[in-house]
């Protein structure tokens, strides 16, 4: 079974956000833009290496997406971890074009795309300190858990991935995305013995789950220009910022494209990058509505949840507000 499913980041929507209204001239967004691209292709990588173990029998198992525990002042995490009666696995994915080279020797993963040579810690290390981390973790909690081994996905087909040494470890614990439902079942032959109940699975997984933390960073904290971000509703077909609404529609003053999503995701956007409530009056300052009467109304079709009194009403998203994929 599937006890946690993987949401698309917080991370990554505030990175979106901050991104689509920084001015093109900015001097923190082209570097912005390249640490979202590296997420969302970790992200997308994650995403495929799911799209197989879905496909396999997992019954007898618990798998769980994307957990981020608090360890000792800090926290560790694991992209998937799946929870046999005989094993805990780690699997981290990775996402990598280029060429890897395996160096386990001196643990380190090199690539080279397009004639740069970058290193990478090595990920079947740090499956290890993960695996370890876990241990820790649930000793604290007085669970004594089963062997907990380690796997390292490669989700990019086009990767090509290398293993000068011919080392065994690189071998046995590397592989690609598409080929997880066969490296899996040499661990139920490795391990014969039930060390856990299918209650005890569950209660690993309550633990787990309850001290997930997702990562939130916090704007405040990157030094924006925040009196230099757009405002506005962005037309999701020619990008503009200039949608206005007239007569119950939203309507692009560039293109003439009409859309009913694109307020929605302006008003993620600034929660995303200016916090988590929004009055009357900041709403039509950002998406630029003339009309107090309209901003209230408009407010009030969205899925939000709301304090005070009429006059100083402050809004928050609801609960499924930030449940999407990216726009």
């Amino acid at each position: 079974m599937i006890g946690k499913t993987r949401a698309y980041p917080k991370e990554l929507m505030i990175l979106e956000a901050i991104v689509r209204r920084l001015p093109p001239n900015d001097l923190k967004k082209a570097d912005l833009e390249k640490k979202l691209y590296r997420k969302r292709a970790g992200y997308k990588g994650e995403k495929t290496l799911d799209y197989f173990l879905a496909q396999m029998d997992h019954s007898e198992m618990v798998i769980l997406h994307d957990l981020r525990i608090p360890l000792n002042g800090t926290h560790f995490q694991i992209d998937t971890l799946i929870i046999s009666p005989y094993f805990l696995l780690i699997i981290d994915s990775k996402n990598y074009a280029g060429t890897l080279i395996f160096l386990p020797e001196f643990n380190q993963l090199i690539r080279i795309q397009n004639n740069i040579e970058e290193v990478f810690s090595d990920p079947i290390l740090q499956t290890k300190i993960q695996g370890s981390q876990l241990r820790l973790f649930l000793e604290k909690h007085h669970i004594t858990p089963p062997p907990i081994e380690n796997l390292v996905a490669i989700s990019n087909t086009q990767a090509i991935i290398k293993n000068p040494a011919n080392d065994q470890e690189v071998s046995y614990r590397v592989f690609r995305s598409a080929n997880v439902s066969f490296k899996i079942p040499p661990f139920y032959k490795k391990y014969t013995q039930p060390l856990l109940s299918k209650n005890e699975m569950k209660k690993i997984s309550r633990y787990l789950i309850k001290a997930h933390e997702p990562l939130v960073p916090d704007p405040k904290s990157m030094n924006l220009p925040f009196n230099k971000m757009i405002p506005g509703v962005q037309c999701p077909v020619c990008e503009t910022f200039g949608m206005d609404y007239h007569q119950g529609k939203w309507t692009c003053t560039s293109c003439g494209h009409k859309s009913a999503q694109a307020p929605i995701q302006a008003l993620r956007d600034y929660f995303l990058i200016y916090g988590p409530s929004i009055t009357s009056k900041q709403f039509r300052a950002f998406m630029k509505v003339r009309s107090s009467s309209t901003a209230k109304r408009l407010l009030a079709t969205m899925d939000l949840s709301s304090l005070g009194t009429t006059k100083g009403r402050t809004y928050f998203p609801g609960k499924g507000f930030f449940d999407y994929e990216a726009l």
